[in-house]
Formats: C-alpha cells, structure tokens, sequence
C-alpha cells in the first residue's frame, strides 16, 4: 500500500519537475534579450573574477606543458622536493613566458606598425590623386562599356570625401575605447592575481567542487556532471589552443607570401589578418578588408592581387590547417563548424562566434553519446 502510494507521488515530481524546466526555457526564449542584458550587467560587476578565470583557464594549456611534457624526465624521479616546487616553477614559467611573448610583440611588431601607419597616412592624398588616374585609364582602356568606371572616377573626391568623414566621425569611438581601456586595468591587474591563486591550487578548488557535488546532488547525477563538465573543458581548451595556434600560423604564411610577392606593409597586413583569424572560419575574410584598402591606396593592381592570394591562402587554411589544427581538437565536421558560427554569432555577436563552436562540439559530444547508448540498448546498429 506504501509503495502504492509513493508510485503516484513520484510520477507527480516528474511531471512538476518538467513542467517547471518547460516554463523555465519558455520564458527564457521569450525574454532572451533581457536575459542577455542581465548577464551582460552581471559579467560588468563581476568582470575581475571572469576576468581571472579566463587567463588563468588559457594560461593552464601553458602551464601543463610544462608540467606534463617540458619536465617529464623530472617527474619520473619522483623527488619529494620537486613534487613540491613543481607547480610554483612551471606557474613562474607561464607568466614568464607569456609576459616575453607579449613584450617580443611590442618590441618588434608596435614599432613597425606606427612606422607603417605613419608612412599610409603620408602618402594617403598622393595615393587617392593615383587611384583616381588608375581608374580613369581603366576606363579609357575598357573593352567593354565602362560607363560605370567612368562615374566613379567622376566621383572619385566625392567617395574620398565621405571616406575621411567616416574616418573623423571614429574618433569619438577610439577615445571611448582608450578611456574604457584605462578604466579597466584595475580590472586586468586584479584578474591576473586571481589567476595566480587559481593556478597554484586548482586541484584544491576542483576538489571542493566534487565535494559540492556528490554532497547535494544524487551520486548518478554527480558522475554524469564531472562527465560533462570534463567534455566540456576539453572541448573549449583545445579549441583555444588550436585557434591560436591556427591565426600564429596563418599570420606568418600572410608574411611570407606577401614578401616573396613584394606586397607593401607585410608586417602590418599580416597582424591584421593573424589577429582577425582568432574569428573562426570569416575571420580572415574580416582581415582582408582593411587590409586590402591599405594595399589599394598604395598600388591598386596589387589590391587586386592581394585578394586573389589572401582566398588561395584561405582556401589552403581551410582545408589543411584548420581541420588538422582545430577540427580534430574539437571533433566537428565543417557544416557543424559553419552551423555553431553563424547561431553564435546571431545570438551573441563576436563572443558567440568566438565560444560557439566549442560549445556547440560540447552538446554534439553529449547528445552522440545518448544517442549511441539508446541505440546499443535497443541493440540496433546504423551503418
């Protein structure tokens, strides 16, 4: 008679459990947009923890190379004082090593790239002056009707005329952007100390954590939660690894090409599109833009060029690199890969297509694995 009663009382949890969840996801789908303020209002007040925990879950793919790999040979011995200086020593071989990186780039890239800049900026006006001359001799020298050509070198001063409106009515924005820089180095220092401490007792925290875990929550759940959250943090540490490793590789074949292909301001594009690849997939195509208006101010025969190496070198990366580099990292296919992107960045803008794809890699991984389970239960398979 217990066990009677309990049965309905049971299946009536179920149904308020799911009943809640469906009203819960109605109502965050139909609010989505207050639901994305809040979270943007709540990542502003707590931007130094996210802040700390962003550097210090980059820095640990660092950090366990040396640990697991660079100090191999020591970890076999099995010192006790190198068991305990271990991780203090690969830590200050991260900061190191990040902090050197970082400086390399001011060192030798800041310095060419206000050179650069300073030199585009000088030959701007004699450049428009050549770019209207080159389209009127395109003109002239068309086969076919080039009344098209001809109104845009008729109105050659008028487009660079709002072009150098557009590029007065920026500056109120990169002053809004340098202020908000400068605020938030408070912010930047506080996240570094942060991550410091993360890094250094990361196991103690992920201890804490599991004990949270099986403590509140039913023993199956809780297995199924550090399950999913080690296919997550798999997911979102390797795409990161390969997508840095993916721009730093394909910033410096932009460099190479575009020296053998005497490209003007090699260095300068070739920033521009590595920094831009970090955007998965368009990221490039991003890059080329600027870049190849820089070009076409310069000599506009080789804008043309640069465009034509810049789809080749895309191409090359797509289809070599990025699958080797990012692809098997992450284990989605290319139309997921496009799928996760475009959704990403529709709902969240850049910090979408930045995290979509690893995350996207997360619930294709747990739904292929429901997915395989039910069937090996019912004991079917699909060729």
């Amino acid at each position: 008679m217990d066990n009677h009663n309990k049965r309905p009382l049971g299946d009536m949890r179920k149904y308020l459990i799911i009943a809640t969840y469906t009203v819960v996801l109605y109502l965050l789908l139909t609010n989505l947009n207050t639901v994305k303020n809040f979270l943007y209002e709540l990542s502003g007040l707590l931007n130094p923890v996210i802040l700390g925990i962003a550097i210090a879950y980059v820095l640990n793919i660092l950090l366990k190379q040396f640990e697991e790999r660079i100090f191999k040979p020591l970890n076999r011995r099995n010192h006790p004082l190198w068991n305990r200086f271990r991780r203090p020593v690969s830590l200050l071989l991260t900061y190191v090593t990040t902090f050197l990186i970082f400086i390399l780039l001011a060192w030798f890239i800041l310095p060419q790239l206000f050179t650069s800049l300073s030199m585009l900026m000088n030959v701007i006006p004699s450049s428009m002056e050549s770019v209207k001359l080159w389209i009127e001799n395109l003109a002239a020298n068309a086969p076919v009707d080039s009344d098209i050509l001809q109104k845009i070198a008729l109105n050659w001063n008028e487009i660079m005329q709002k072009a150098a409106e557009w590029m007065v009515n920026i500056i109120p924005y990169v002053l809004t952007f340098t202020k908000d820089f400068t605020a938030s180095l408070f912010n930047v220092i506080m996240g570094i100390m942060l991550s410091v401490y993360l890094l250094l007792s990361k196991e103690n925290i992920i201890r804490i954590f599991k004990k949270l875990l099986y403590a509140y929550l039913p023993k199956q759940k809780a297995d199924k939660t550090l399950e999913v959250g080690t296919i997550t943090n798999k997911a979102f540490s390797g795409f990161i690894a390969g997508q840095l490793t993916e721009a730093a590789i394909l910033g410096g074949l932009c460099f190479v090409g575009m020296t053998l292909f005497s490209f003007p301001y090699a260095l300068l594009i070739s920033v521009i599109v590595g920094v831009t690849s970090v955007i998965p997939i368009f990221g490039a195509y991003i890059g080329t833009i600027p870049s190849a208006f820089i070009i076409l101010m310069i000599d506009p025969p080789k804008a043309f060029w640069f465009v034509i190496f810049i789809l080749v070198l895309q191409q090359i990366e797509g289809n070599i690199i990025y699958p080797k580099v990012v692809g098997n990292s992450i284990g989605l296919s290319g139309v997921w890969v496009l799928a996760a992107l475009l959704i990403g960045g529709s709902l969240f803008g850049l910090v979408g297509m930045l995290l979509g794809i690893p995350a996207f890699a997360v619930i294709y991984t747990l739904v292929r694995t429901m997915t395989n389970k039910r069937l090996d239960k019912r004991k079917i398979k699909i060729e």
